[in-house]
């Protein structure tokens, strides 16, 4: 692909650096089994939601000298659950999700477990003390939000953090805005049903079993809806998505199941360089063609999502003190990009600065996290 995501054909094959030369039968689109891709032929009658099984790239970013803030997700499809521990002042935790061209916007609802926490979105700063949650979107993915413990006294700060995609929401955008960055307690009402419930997922990590994650996620979402809605007081978005019913959202089509398992495909390969749209639909016996048709229905290429998840990789290792031994060509090699000039090209065209830059600005000595 290149940088500047020029003809679709050439993009393709520069952001993937794909060389493989994997040929296959064509095929008409797949059954419900696929070997390799991991689909599972169920009783009827016991449908439930596809949950990937591989995990994205992590949304936290620690930036803490010495410290490093205690990190745990909870992957319930389509949103996933932080558990962060964040130091005292002046130490922080970056709070900074998949926030990129061709991503779908992305909502966080911070929660004060134990606090208070002090909340720094976008140049300001809130004070969110125990027993209350705060709405963020992030502006950009140079601008993240930072959570800090107002003090290293007493038992450490916790926080979760449920990073939600704004198409799941009925909720409209311009209320979504309008609630975002305001303390709210939740005492009572949604707000008290909402935190009961990620709290209780917080309590049984490990995560849930896969089978299960896709329904306590669209339970997550519903929650999360009725809280906002309660708090915004404005109408639902009857022309958008809408809450997740069992009739619609739990009985997902087999095209849906098999982008999900291709793009879990994809997760767990990005750090081959090969890995192309040849590859992968091998991997999942289509034809190439059929798989760029499964990606159009998601709203972007195969070589534009390739492209974004090993970016994020990169971005998130660049930025993160625990990996500054290692090169920038190294880590670029990590995530699938095997000439270093495409790389540099890749993630400046998406970041506006190269990675060396980058990096040395994320790690500068006396910066502020």
């Amino acid at each position: 692909m290149t940088a500047d995501g020029g003809s679709s054909g050439a993009d393709e094959r520069e952001t993937a650096n794909a060389s493989a030369t994997t040929t296959g039968k064509r095929r008409r689109p797949p059954a419900v089994r696929r070997p390799g891709m991991r689909a599972r032929r169920r009783p009827r009658g016991t449908e439930r939601p596809a949950v990937p099984e591989g995990t994205s790239a992590a949304p936290l970013v620690t930036r803490t000298a010495g410290h490093p803030a205690d990190r745990r997700h909870i992957d319930l499809w389509p949103v996933r659950l932080s558990l962060v521990e964040p130091p005292a002042r002046p130490g922080a935790t970056e709070v900074a999700g998949p926030y990129a061209e061709g991503v779908p916007r992305t909502w966080h609802l911070v929660f004060a477990t134990r606090g208070p926490l002090v909340v720094e979105p976008e140049r300001r700063v809130v004070r969110l003390e125990s027993g209350s949650v705060m709405l963020w979107e992030p502006a950009a993915p140079t601008e993240p939000l930072h959570l800090s413990a107002c003090t290293a006294a007493g038992p450490p700060a916790h926080a979760l953090v449920l990073h939600l995609p704004e198409a799941a929401l009925a909720v409209t955008g311009e209320a979504l805005r309008d609630l975002s960055g305001r303390p709210v307690p939740t005492g009572s009402g949604p707000a008290a049903l909402l935190a009961s419930f990620v709290h209780a997922l917080a309590a049984h990590t490990p995560a849930p079993e896969v089978r299960h994650g896709g329904w306590l996620g669209s339970a997550a979402v519903n929650l999360v809806t009725a809280f906002l809605d309660s708090e915004t007081g404005s109408p639902q978005d009857t022309s958008g998505p809408q809450p997740l019913s069992a009739a619609a959202e739990f009985t997902p089509s087999a095209t849906d199941v098999l982008l999900r398992e291709i793009k879990t495909h994809i997760e767990r390969h990005l750090g081959d360089p090969d890995l192309s749209p040849t590859a992968i639909a091998a991997a999942a016996h289509i034809s190439v063609r059929y798989l760029h048709h499964l990606f159009q229905r998601d709203g972007r290429t195969v070589g534009a999502f390739l492209r974004e998840r090993r970016l994020e990789h990169c971005r998130a290792e660049l930025s993160d003190p625990a990996h500054a031994g290692r090169g920038v060509c190294e880590i670029g090699r990590r995530w699938g990009f095997r000439d270093p000039a495409v790389f540099n090209r890749t993630f400046k065209s998406a970041y506006g600065v190269t990675p060396g830059a980058f990096r040395t600005e994320r790690l500068r000595p006396g910066r502020r996290p």
